[in-house]
């Protein structure tokens, strides 16, 4: 006579009655405290599995739909976790807890015993099991009972749902994580809807589940999630601003967004419905531009003040603006010269002191072509008949208060900078104070000029560089960014455009546009994002402070496209995008394999700006490794792989 047929349960206590006299059968009876017990400690086994059933069900889904779930994949992951992690488990516990409370009668204490020696001082039965109820287990004047349920029915569960999140937050990586709340909470709550169920029943299956749960982990980790790539489409298909693509990114301000201006994807202004492209520029437009760099020279030498870019832009923003590319090499002198070349310095040094000129003192400067144009500025070739060589000059596009207090703070910090690899300042002077400065408002900065191509053209023109080559640049433009951090100048915008080599074949930090300095007063550059977003640290990208670690990442950065061809993060269709993946602080998957540099690469590009290496400990690995390699720090940049 079978236990169904004498007490007659419903059919689902049956379902899990038949499943636990199953394994009663399966399990090795000569286990103490016995195969009854055993058996549905292996129920909760399954039971703490069926969270995982949901994760991986969510795995398989973001597979295909990346990270942007929509409401049809949200609602499938919601009901995923409250099916799975709530209904399931709350069904097999009750309806366990049935059987045995219906069962109890059929069965009878038996004790249990291995040859002449008990296995254990008695093997419960069913009626054994079907005892006091979870409730009644909470009983303080029991206090023994009174521990156990602690430990069984509050502390197992507990850390059973510890597992269970950590099972959907494993699944959920790469993408928006809020999921995760319709696992671990319903699957709490059922500890607290099954006060009815039989206190053994009840530990019973909350220590098989621990186990389940746990074991979760692992296939929730062997299920994957979606690629990278498949999360960048998935993204950019619905987040993706028009006309992206450029250095700088128009910010929306959320102020200026009327009340009533009705969206395209969300019929009104709600702000928790803003893109998240629109929230990642307007974390740039809205946040405190304050002090960045502390040191006492740089206080001691740096006014308050603005800034702007400082040297000649890169071809592709002359092009934008419609001017002529920067100068380029002759055909007959090669930027990449043999490492026996001696090296030839083009930039000339100041030959008089730092001093703003004064209205009426002659003509001084023959502008000879424009270069470009920057991001605050248009960049200038003239000869400048005081010093008696060509120059370049950078002037405001608008000849605002705001903009002429940008250029006198940059134009005394970077005056602060000594350095053979970064750009000079010559002098300051008013636009009105030279008639050969008719075609130029507001104030005109006078640097050096540094004849050659930016690292970005000769790379797309000439090919990757080689380790040695590389090594050279990096340690020599790592001193220029450091000698500018002890001055308290960061330059917040290292980029190949940004790097030029001479027709010596020497490097040079150039354009310290975006550059902030000790003593800045408090500026918000509303509308724009600071910085070139396939060479932005992570942290800048959230909006946090720019520090020299920042500049340091920057660097590396650019050093790995010289040896590879692309950004360290890869390519994006647009500036937004790029953002997105720099605050998201994305995999560096375009690393150069091969090179000896790859491990200091990785050190100096690492998401945490604390672990990366100081620019100075950098410098001194690299020309250690030169050393070893029996060539110059100071060497010229030498030719690398032909491109393909």
């Amino acid at each position: 006579m079978t236990v169904e047929g004498e007490c007659g349960v419903d059919g689902l206590s049956s379902l899990f009655g038949a499943l636990v006299t199953y394994l009663h059968g399966v399990v090795n009876p000569d286990i103490c405290p016995g195969n009854w017990t055993l058996a549905v400690a292996a129920l909760g086994v399954g039971v703490g599995l069926s969270p995982t059933v949901g994760a991986v069900v969510i795995a398989v889904l973001r597979r295909r739909i990346g990270s942007r779930y929509g409401v049809g994949g949200s609602s499938l992951m919601i009901a995923a976790g409250l099916l799975t992690a709530g209904l399931v488990p709350l069904l097999a516990f009750v309806a366990t807890g049935r059987w045995f409370t219906a069962a109890s009668g059929a069965n009878a204490y038996v004790p249990y015993n291995i040859g002449d020696e008990p296995a254990c001082d008695y093997i419960p039965e069913i009626k054994d099991l079907a005892g006091s109820t979870v409730r009644a287990a909470f009983d303080p004047d029991a206090p023994l009972r009174f521990g156990y349920a602690l430990v069984l029915l509050a502390l197992v569960p507990l850390i059973s749902s510890m597992f269970v999140a950590a099972q959907a937050r494993l699944v959920l990586r790469r993408g928006p994580s809020w999921p995760s709340k319709f696992f671990w909470p319903p699957w709490l709550a059922v500890a607290v809807l099954t006060a009815q169920v039989p206190f053994t029943v009840a530990g019973l299956l909350w220590v098989g589940a621990a186990a389940g749960s746990f074991v979760g982990i692992f296939v929730a980790l062997l299920a994957g999630r979606p690629s990278r790539e498949k999360v960048r489409s998935s993204l950019a298909a619905g987040d993706a601003l028009p006309g992206g693509g450029g250095a700088r990114v128009a910010a929306p301000q959320r102020a200026a967004i009327p009340p009533d201006a009705a969206r395209p994807d969300t019929g009104g202004p709600d702000d928790a419905q803003l893109k998240l492209s629109e929230r990642l520029a307007g974390r740039f437009a809205e946040r405190e531009a304050s002090p960045l760099v502390t040191t006492a020279a740089g206080a001691a030498a740096l006014a308050p003040g603005p800034q702007a870019p400082v040297g000649p832009p890169d071809a592709r923003a002359a092009a934008a603006s419609g001017g002529p590319a920067p100068t380029r090499v002759s055909p007959t002198a090669s930027p990449f010269l043999s490492p026996s070349a001696p090296p030839t310095l083009t930039m000339v040094a100041p030959a008089a002191p730092f001093s703003v000129a004064r209205p009426g003192s002659g003509t001084r400067f023959r502008v000879i072509r424009r270069l470009g144009s920057g991001g605050f500025g248009r960049v200038w070739l003239a000869h400048d008949a005081r010093f008696g060589h060509v120059v370049a000059l950078k002037a405001a596009h608008a000849p605002d208060a705001e903009t002429e207090q940008r250029i006198r703070r940059e134009a005394r910090a970077l005056a602060t900078v000594r350095h053979p690899h970064c750009v000079r300042i010559h002098d300051l002077v008013p636009a009105a104070s030279d008639p050969g400065l008719s075609d130029m408002d507001g104030m005109v900065i006078v640097m050096g000029y540094v004849e050659g191509a930016s690292l970005g053209e000769l790379v797309r023109d000439r090919g990757l560089v080689d380790d040695l080559a590389a090594a050279r640049m990096w340690t020599n433009v790592a001193g220029a960014l450091d000698a500018a951090h002890r001055q308290g100048v960061l330059h917040r915008d290292v980029k190949p455009g940004n790097v030029v080599v001479d027709t010596g074949g020497l490097a040079h930090l150039i354009d310290f546009g975006i550059a902030r300095t000790t003593g800045d007063a408090t500026m918000t550059l509303a509308g724009f994002v600071l910085g070139t977003p396939d060479y932005l640290a992570p942290e800048v990208a959230c909006g946090e402070r720019a520090t020299p670690a920042s500049d340091a990442w920057q660097l590396a950065a650019t050093v790995s496209y010289a040896l590879t061809g692309h950004p360290p993060r890869g390519g994006h269709v647009d500036a937004v995008s790029g953002l997105r993946a720099a605050a998201c602080g994305a995999a560096l998957s375009h690393l150069p394999r091969r090179s000896a540099h790859l491990a200091l690469l990785r050190a100096a590009m690492d998401n945490d700006p604390a672990r990366r290496p100081p620019l100075p400990v950098v410098q001194r690995a690299l020309e250690e490794w030169l050393r070893h390699a029996g060539a110059r720090s100071d060497g010229p940049v030498t030719a690398g792989p032909p491109a393909r």
